[in-house]
């Protein structure tokens, strides 16, 4: 077993669906997967995972495969994969949510 930190991986993935949905219902959907996602930012229809190097394959598959949400039918696209959150956000979400995610975090820039 090695004792080195895990290499992460950040997916970024839209929702295409009749109508917004909220945070928890995407982690409702995580859950019931085998894998281990961690959702570490959703709003409005996009939203970024994190995995591991060795299981992003396999995540992505497990992202596009979701068909339901809330009880509703919708379609999940995989955007984009990035090795840091920073890269994952400015190549693969929209501006709109770019700007609101760095404005919460740091008011000064």
């Amino acid at each position: 077993m090695s004792t080195r930190r895990p290499r992460y991986r950040y997916i970024a993935f839209r929702v295409d669906g009749p109508r917004a949905f909220r945070r928890e219902e995407v982690l409702e959907a995580l859950r019931t997967m085998p894998l281990r996602l961690w959702l570490v930012d959703f709003a409005r229809s996009s939203g970024l995972v994190r995995t591991t190097h060795l299981e992003k394959d396999a995540a992505i598959h497990a992202l596009n495969a979701i068909g339901t949400l809330g009880g509703e039918s919708v379609r999940v696209t995989t955007v984009g994969t990035s090795g840091t959150i920073r890269a994952a956000t400015r190549k693969y979400l929209s501006r709109t949510d770019s700007v609101r995610r760095q404005s919460e975090k740091n008011p000064y820039k």
